[in-house]
């Protein structure tokens, strides 16, 4: 064969597996959950460079804070169930048990329900001590409605679709507030926190009621015999599952938003501010890592179920091959123009580029892990899974109080990419030992190996 032939057959190699790829459903699907992960961003990208436009370096210090408390407190409140009615969902329906499929939702929804008023409670309490009445309610419904929101949206994802669940659930709570904002600054009027957590509030509760509505007509053609039959109740092992899920989710909760609350106690809210910035910024990645989880918590539940693990493997192969492609580019976009989109929010956070660049290899390295996390979760792992986040976050916190008081920033996020390394690797070894699956991009690597040994 001359050298001519063996590029042109090479050639058409690459072609005929780029044309494969191209009919590869799954791909699709995962396009289609970026391209909506990606209007999400940009929406909460804009949202927030408005506010640190309109409110000024305290002001927007305060909100961050309460945002993220608001965020922290939410998952608290769902009590888990925003991945077990995922779980109950898939579990049942695959079983044709309606009667357990209703009385899992009745639970669940009591729980959350619960779950609001307690926390909702005890979070308007603790708040009202250090801020105004009406700010204090605005935050406090916004938290409420996120609950909610968060939890229907997960219903809707894995029972419709993620851009009817997830499209919905983010950009109706998100867009109005930033219209608000937009109008603000275009006329140069005053901008206010508490008006912003109003807005959301009200975005969250229209996405709630049309969340429902979507529900009640899937589930009319698909469980016809719903309203009428009698729900049975498995309390025992719901709460338990629940309980750890719970548990799993804060410990998320407290990884993703706890460390503004610490550095505005340890620093102070005009710098927790800054650090929100650089946060959101490096979590350009949780683009890829979010809509991996969408992706995967929709399909591989019932793939799982039903036993079909060569489709399920196929699967994560596509996730792999995509999450891989998008880290390695969102790393060098956000390494490349740090500086300059910092400058966007405000001039003086373009001194904590260095803090950004460090930050983004942990996030990346959170990408990396693919669906790991779910992958346990999902198949009945959860309490490998809680042990593993908590974890990380014991790793994270004793790294904050000792690195923050000599470092500032640049200890923050020091050790929040070192417990982000942890993690992953952590995930993606459970992952395997106890399911055979590898859902991080290191899968990748043990496909070539096994096709350079078939060769």
């Amino acid at each position: 064969m001359s050298a001519e032939e063996g590029r042109n057959r090479r050639l058409a190699g690459i072609a005929a597996r780029l044309a494969t790829l191209a009919r590869n459903p799954a791909l699709h699907g995962i396009a289609g959950v970026f391209v909506m992960k990606a209007a999400i961003i940009l929406a909460n990208f804009s949202l927030i460079m408005l506010a640190a436009r309109v409110l000024d370096t305290d002001g927007f210090g305060v909100f961050s804070v309460l945002f993220a408390a608001a965020g922290l407190f939410a998952v608290i409140a769902s009590l888990g169930q925003n991945v077990s009615i995922m779980r109950w969902w898939n579990e049942y329906t695959a079983a044709g048990d309606t009667a357990t499929l209703k009385g899992s939702l009745i639970f669940s929804i009591t729980t959350v329900l619960v779950g609001c008023a307690v926390v909702g409670t005890g979070f308007f309490a603790w708040k009202a001590y250090a801020y105004d009445w009406l700010l204090t309610t605005a935050v406090t419904l916004y938290m409420i409605a996120l609950v909610i929101v968060t939890v229907s949206a997960h219903l809707v994802r894995t029972a419709i679709g993620v851009g009817i669940g997830d499209g919905f659930g983010n950009l109706m709570v998100s867009v109005p507030a930033l219209l608000y904002l937009a109008v603000v600054f275009a006329t140069g009027a005053s901008g206010s926190a508490t008006y912003v957590f109003f807005v959301f509030a009200a975005g969250g509760a229209a996405c709630v009621v049309l969340h429902a509505i979507l529900m009640r007509r899937k589930m009319r053609a698909i469980l016809p015999d719903f309203a009428s039959v009698r729900p049975r109740f498995h309390l025992a092992e719901w709460r338990a599952r629940s309980f750890k899920l719970w548990v799993s989710s804060g410990l998320e909760a407290v990884n993703q938003y706890l460390d503004v609350i610490i550095i505005s106690y340890l620093l102070s809210p005009a710098v927790a501010g800054a650090y929100f910035v650089t946060t959101r910024l490096a979590n350009i990645f949780a683009t890829v890592s979010d809509s991996m989880h969408m992706f995967s918590t929709r399909h591989i539940p019932g793939l799982y179920y039903r036993r079909q693990f060569g489709e399920l493997n196929s699967l994560l192969n596509s996730v792999a091959i995509i999450t891989l492609a998008v880290t390695v580019g969102g790393l060098a976009f956000v390494l490349v123009t740090g500086q300059f989109l910092l400058g966007i929010f405000n001039e003086e956070y373009v001194a904590y580029y260095p803090a950004l660049a460090i930050l983004c290899i942990g996030t990346a390295a959170v990408a990396a892990a693919g669906p790991s996390g779910s992958i346990l979760m999902l198949t009945g792992h959860e309490g490998s899974y809680l042990r593993i986040v908590a974890a990380s976050v014991l790793v994270r916190a004793i790294g904050f109080f000792a690195l923050i008081p000599f470092f500032g920033i640049i200890g923050a996020v020091s050790a929040t990419t070192i417990s982000f390394i942890l993690m992953t690797a952590m995930l993606r070894h459970s992952a395997k030992r106890l399911t055979g699956l590898d859902g991080s991009v290191f899968r990748l690597m043990g496909q070539r190996n096994r096709q350079a040994a078939g060769e």
